[in-house]
């Protein structure tokens, strides 16, 4: 198979001084969202400059990004160590019991069906009684 070959990006893709656009603007305002409920010592070590440009961006976007993937990666150990313990395994005859059980409390709350009552019409009938 011949390889395709593929274009780089234009040099205009990225320009440090242009204006960012309003997706990275909305990520930035997303990251300030979150970056508020961050502990004081996380949000100082965080950089702290106006933001207007893409450069300005991706030079706090960076830093918030590898804050929250650790953050992250904390949690998910944190949940590894507290994992629950599994419940014990049933014997067979165990299970069985527990079966026979379930079985008996549904067919003790199961309402004996009602038979139909002669007072009902039958449907297509006019509704009277005859004898």
């Amino acid at each position: 198979m011949e390889p395709i070959l593929v274009p780089g990006p234009p040099k205009t893709a990225f320009d440090k001084n242009r204006r960012m656009s309003d997706l990275i603007r909305k990520q930035v305002e997303h990251f300030r969202h979150l970056e508020e409920k961050l502990p004081p010592e996380l949000r100082g070590a965080l950089p702290q400059h106006r933001i207007v440009t893409e450069d300005d961006a991706a030079r706090y976007i960076a830093p918030m990004t590898q804050v929250l993937l650790e953050r992250a990666a904390a949690v998910q150990a944190a949940k590894a160590q507290s994992a629950p313990t599994p419940m014990p395994k049933r014997s067979a005859k165990q299970q069985d019991q527990g079966l026979d059980l379930a079985a008996q409390a549904t067919a003790q709350s199961r309402p004996a069906l009602a038979k139909k009552s002669a007072a009902l019409p039958k449907p297509g009938s006019s509704g009277k009684r005859t004898k």
